[in-house]
């Protein structure tokens, strides 16, 4: 609902920055009956082509999803910064972490 009282409808958005870029990439890729798996990792390719980064890190974002479990209740749940590492190179928006010796 905007501040005139209209509302609609919308199942994916994107606003501030490059929100332009990120509406075209949720137009082209976005469909009805997407899991929550390709949700997270579209949710990661948009923000790693809109954002002003190289490269995105745990330390450098966090993320966190709204659901709604199969009990019909709605659940909230932040993603641990490991966990999002693991997301990040799985999804392939950034390079596995090489270890120092």
């Amino acid at each position: 609902c905007d501040p005139s009282g209209n509302y609609g409808g919308w199942k994916a958005g994107a606003i501030g920055a490059n929100n332009q870029a990120a509406q075209s990439i949720l137009k082209q890729d976005y469909k009805d009956d997407i899991t929550r798996e390709e949700a997270v990792n579209l949710a990661l390719k948009v923000l790693s082509k809109t954002m002003d980064r190289t490269s995105l890190t745990s330390d450098k974002l966090e993320l966190a999803e709204v659901f709604l479990a199969p009990s019909g209740k709605v659940k909230y749940q932040v993603c641990s910064p490991e966990n999002l590492t693991k997301l990040l190179v799985k999804s392939g928006v950034t390079q596995p972490a090489t270890e120092t010796r």
